[in-house]
């Protein structure tokens, strides 16, 4: 197949680029249950390593990053009181972030509170659980964009959840956490492809 950044909406002038966020995260759910909603209990949660995420463990980390990042968003969102019809950009720090989450890109370091990685041979997460909560956060995310269009968004700031001094374009988030989800995604479709993933017939 190709690559998951193929996937992502291309950015065009005919279209305001918030709502091209919003393909991007709805194209994240679409690849999500493509890659795991197939899957047993034992795919679903299989590690090539303890130090390895599962299937589970990289969609469980998708939903805290949500559930961490939404709340503000949605507040800058109500707030908003300059208006723009863009097209945006978003500045060097900005840009550093949006490629660095880039899928394929190199690795980042995960913060504890977002790793749901409690080592061992196998996760312990229920699959259909866990895209419901997802599916649920693509849905946030999507009306999010779709509320801040004609929202100004390289002037309207949101402070990083975990870097409190730091602030960014709305904008940026957006389309920051729709690439962050198809990262995750790719990397764990590359998990059923390692060597001793288990069998389609394998139980728990």
């Amino acid at each position: 197949m190709l690559p998951l950044a193929t996937n992502a909406p291309a950015m065009t002038s005919t279209q305001p680029q918030v709502l091209l966020y919003a393909e991007v995260h709805q194209t994240s759910r679409t690849e999500a249950h493509r890659v795991a909603g197939s899957l047993s209990d034992a795919q679903f949660n299989w590690k090539p390593t303890p130090a390895t995420w599962s299937v589970a463990e990289g969609l469980v980390h998708l939903n805290r990053v949500a559930d961490a990042y939404l709340p503000s968003l949605e507040a800058a969102v109500e707030r908003a009181k300059y208006r723009a019809p863009g097209p945006f950009a978003y500045g060097f720090v900005a840009g550093k972030m949006i490629e660095g989450v880039q899928p394929g890109g190199p690795a980042l370091r995960t913060g504890s509170s977002l790793d749901p990685s409690e080592g061992g041979a196998r996760s312990a997460f229920e699959r259909d659980a866990v895209l419901a909560t997802f599916d649920a956060y693509v849905q946030q995310y999507v009306a999010v964009c779709q509320r801040a269009a004609g929202i100004d968004l390289a002037r309207v700031k949101v402070r990083y959840p975990f870097m409190r001094l730091l602030r960014l374009p709305l904008g940026a988030f957006l389309q920051i956490t729709g690439l962050h989800a198809l990262r995750h995604i790719a990397q764990a479709e590359r998990v059923t492809q390692r060597p001793g993933f288990p069998k389609a017939a394998s139980s728990a």
